[in-house]
């Protein structure tokens, strides 16, 4: 089993009123939320891809090692970027993180990883609510990925009814992140300036 990391950076970032993706980290190292996320899954990935919602945004993204594809078809949501990205690596698994959610800390990703891979999504459930977009994808899902973008569906949630799911329990989550940081996103100009 092999596992890519995919970062998801289609959205529009309208309430943040710009892209979310080259946002500061706060911290001495002066990097993107993008640079910091794509640089933390090279550790534990054998390949990185950025989801770009197109040519325009894409070329805004420019960091060394990081190969950065568009989605198929633009603006249809992040299940279409789900979709793009599996289809651009090579990996058997993917490690899937929206690019909204900086704080993601490497012992959740050490954790995702450690677990048995098949073909069941591997989802960490939060405050009871599944975290589809911090969860571990087979490939091997990419065609009902395709029925439901067919079927006008634009969320990775809409995945959970119709594929196998394993969970991963908050109890785990919090015993290598006890704050749970990996689950906070960050849409908001009020929230980013709540970070800083």
């Amino acid at each position: 089993m092999t596992v890519a990391g995919i970062l998801l950076a289609g959205g529009r970032s309208r309430r943040m009123g710009r892209d979310k993706a080259l946002l500061p980290l706060p911290g001495p190292e002066h990097l993107t939320f993008v640079e910091h996320l794509s640089r933390m899954l090279a550790t534990s990935c054998t390949e990185v891809v950025l989801v770009a919602r197109d040519a325009e945004q894409a070329a805004e993204y420019t960091f060394a090692g990081i190969r950065t594809i568009t989605d198929e078809a633009p603006d249809v949501g992040p299940l279409m970027g789900l979709y793009s990205g599996l289809q651009a690596v090579t990996a058997t698994h993917a490690l899937v993180i929206a690019v909204d959610m900086p704080f993601v800390q490497p012992a959740v990703v050490k954790l995702l990883l450690s677990q048995p891979l098949d073909d069941a999504l591997l989802v960490p459930v939060v405050n009871g609510f599944q975290q589809v977009l911090l969860a571990v994808y087979p490939r091997s899902i990419l065609p009902v990925v395709a029925e439901r973008l067919r079927a006008g569906r634009r969320d990775p949630r809409s995945l959970l009814e119709v594929a196998r799911v394993r969970s991963i329990d908050e109890a785990q989550l919090r015993a290598v992140d006890p704050q749970l940081r990996s689950f906070m996103n960050i849409n908001t100009p009020e929230e980013l300036k709540h970070l800083e």
